[in-house]
């Protein structure tokens, strides 16, 4: 028992461990908020509170990014502090910048700085582990300043640091300052835009997502003429103006009170001239909750959080990257969908050929069978990877004609509706009709040989939730999106063996060649979402080799019934494509081609299958059957089969 209990213990304890890792937006931001305050006050040039800071926002970052720390000085090198720098890189050299000042104002120890600046540095790092580990196009760049309140001295130093690629490739900054104390939330374009108004863009682009999310963003009215509408200033984003990038500043205050110059954050009566900047006595936590309560401060944190969370997202075309492999997999199941169709069809025709050789037919006769069945894939199987779980129901009819002793021809025609889950509770429907052409070379002996020609017409509807999350963090994307496509499958295959006769079982070896050209419609998503797909046309073929050993039987049961067991074995070789490792997909957003990876082909593996057919009366019969692949990189694909059969 003690075995069994340590591991039902260490398992549980794993559980809770991830759930405490869990957050929701602003959680994580309020955690690096309380420590700042509370044990890191008074955080400015050489004390200990401030490299204690530093270090508690560099843990706060999270483990995705390689993070190091800038040392500048200034005043003849009397002065001296430090910037905290967290990179990811992107697939692209461009990137994007977001930073907050960490500091408080010098030489002050009791001085909390939860306004200015604990509140930006600590959504900052919030920013920074929500994104953490995705997969980015643009680089980002996450800098905790030192020294701001020294005159912007940790933003002046980081972009002089800067290379002339750096600069060139710098797409961006946001720069967060003093979110708590005032009345409303804004966000300003650079001074740098009153001249460039298209520097004005990245403002522009966080109204229409504060807009979508549904945040009361507002900016700068420009009621005071030394600071034009829409622009903001004074704090470390000034650094970054002389590059001629979109600039962002992002503040709470209210700029319509006082001087109208965005000094005076509210009008709140417990907020004493209407600002709490650089007040050991105003700007902590026991005023600031007093005058606005708790739910202010988790408010802005939260909100804060969520807008510029989806902002860096997009910036650095994030969302796009995990749209764009989120398709990819799509795709891949359209792929996989169109092989299990044929599949289907090659067991049904399997099926028969059996029935053909258990029963001795008259020349000049023709025989048919029309069917109704079913098969279940789950999304798990005989080996390693899962699948995903699918279902399908099916019709056919078929007919065959005894030409000669030893040579029967036929057709069928069969439709199929399936529905495949996709991740995030998507869903791939198909509605498939399939034709086909088969025979039958056997003369009662032990050698055989069949083949068969088909095409068949699939129709997808596609809809896909794109997900986004990182390191257990909040969501921070959720979409649907849908589309519709057309596909076609032709196919031709030849398959012979021989049969050893062991009284009432007969087994022996069997090879086969099957080859199937696949082609899947140009579309696109239909959402007007910057995530929304296009995809190419999709052509593979596949050539299968086959060589095996299979075993049928036919027992005679009472009551006139009838049963006729089955299973085959064998080894497939990939002799041609057997799906794309690849595809372009361009997104809404900016039209261009990103490479989804839909995973290299297995080129050998197994394939097996045991089943029955069970003859209830001349004219009724049921089948029952499993199937499944062996040894494959990507899984068993098993499914299991059920179906009647009306003969006639």
């Amino acid at each position: 028992m003690i075995k069994p209990l340590a591991l039902a213990i260490s398992v549980a304890g794993a559980l809770l461990s991830a759930q405490a890792q869990a957050y929701d937006y602003g959680q994580h931001a309020n955690t690096t908020l309380e420590k700042l305050i509370n044990d890191y006050p008074g955080r400015y040039r050489g004390t200990a509170n401030f490299a204690g800071a530093a270090d508690w926002m560099q843990s706060q970052m999270g483990t995705a990014y390689s993070i190091s720390r800038q040392d500048f000085t200034w005043n003849n090198s009397s002065r001296a502090s430090q910037n905290v720098v967290a990179y990811a890189a992107g697939t692209k050299p461009q990137y994007v910048v977001i930073g907050a000042h960490f500091d408080t104002y010098f030489g002050r120890p009791a001085l909390q700085g939860l306004d200015d600046n604990g509140s930006g540095a600590s959504v900052l790092t919030e920013v920074a582990k929500n994104l953490g580990g995705l997969q980015l196009e643009n680089g980002l760049q996450i800098v905790g300043f030192g020294a701001e309140e020294e005159g912007l001295r940790g933003s002046r130093a980081f972009v002089d640091s800067l290379s002339a690629s750096q600069r060139a490739n710098m797409l961006a900054m946001i720069n967060l300052d003093s979110l708590i104390t005032g009345d409303m939330m804004y966000a300003h374009a650079g001074q740098n835009s009153t001249a460039n108004p298209a520097l004005a863009s990245l403002r522009e682009h966080t109204f229409q997502i504060a807009k979508e999310l549904n945040i009361p963003l507002f900016t700068n009215p420009g009621l005071d003429p030394q600071y034009p509408q829409g622009t903001g200033c004074c704090s470390d984003g000034e650094a970054f103006e002389p590059l001629n990038i979109p600039i962002l500043y992002v503040e709470a205050t209210n700029w319509e009170l006082g001087d109208l110059d965005g000094y005076t954050q509210t009008d709140n009566p417990k907020i004493p001239g209407g600002s709490t900047w650089h007040d050991p006595n105003e700007d902590n936590k026991a005023v600031l909750t007093d005058a606005f309560g708790q739910a202010r401060i988790e408010q802005r944190l939260r909100d804060y959080s969520r807008l510029l969370s989806r902002l860096v997202l997009e910036l650095t075309n994030a969302d796009l990257m995990a749209s764009t492999a989120s398709g990819g997999a799509v795709a891949r199941n359209m792929q996989d969908n169109l092989q299990r169709q044929h599949q289907a069809m090659v067991r049904l025709h399997d099926r028969r050929w059996l029935t053909l050789q258990a029963a001795s037919r008259e020349v000049g006769s023709f025989d048919g069978e029309i069917g109704v069945d079913g098969e279940y894939n789950p999304d798990s199987g005989f080996d390693s990877a899962p699948n995903p779980e699918a279902r399908r129901l099916g019709l056919h009819a078929l007919g065959d004609y005894q030409l000669t002793s030893s040579l029967n021809i036929g057709a069928s025609l069969s439709y199929l509706n399936g529905r495949d889950k996709l991740e995030h509770r998507g869903k791939l429907d198909s509605d498939t009709w399939q034709a086909a052409v088969y025979a039958l070379l056997n003369d009662g002996g032990p050698s055989w040989l069949a083949g068969d020609l088909s095409v068949g017409r699939t129709r997808f509807e596609s809809k896909r939730n794109l997900v986004i999350q990182a390191s257990g963090g909040p969501i921070l994307l959720d979409q649907q999106l849908s589309g519709e496509t057309d596909a076609l499958a032709l196919g031709a295959r030849v398959l012979g063996g021989y049969d050893f006769d062991f009284g009432a079982l007969k087994s022996g070896p069997f090879a086969g060649l099957d080859y199937s050209h696949y082609r899947i419609d140009k579309f696109h998503e239909k959402q007007n979402l910057r995530t929304a797909l296009e995809y190419e046309e999709q052509s593979f073929d596949s050539l299968e080799a086959s060589l095996g050993w299979r075993v049928r039987g036919a027992v005679a049961l009472p009551y006139g019934l009838s049963l006729l067991p089955y299973g085959d074995i064998a080894w497939v070789k990939e002799l041609a494509d057997g799906r794309l490792d690849d595809l372009q997909l361009s997104a809404r957003a900016d039209g261009q081609a990103r490479t989804a990876r839909l995973g290299s082909v297995d080129k050998s593996f197994g394939r097996a299958q045991i089943g029955s057919q069970l003859a209830i009366t001349p004219e009724l019969g049921v089948y029952a059957e499993v199937n499944s692949r062996l040894g494959h990189a990507e899984g068993s694909q098993t499914g299991y089969s059920l179906g009647v059969q009306w003969m006639f």
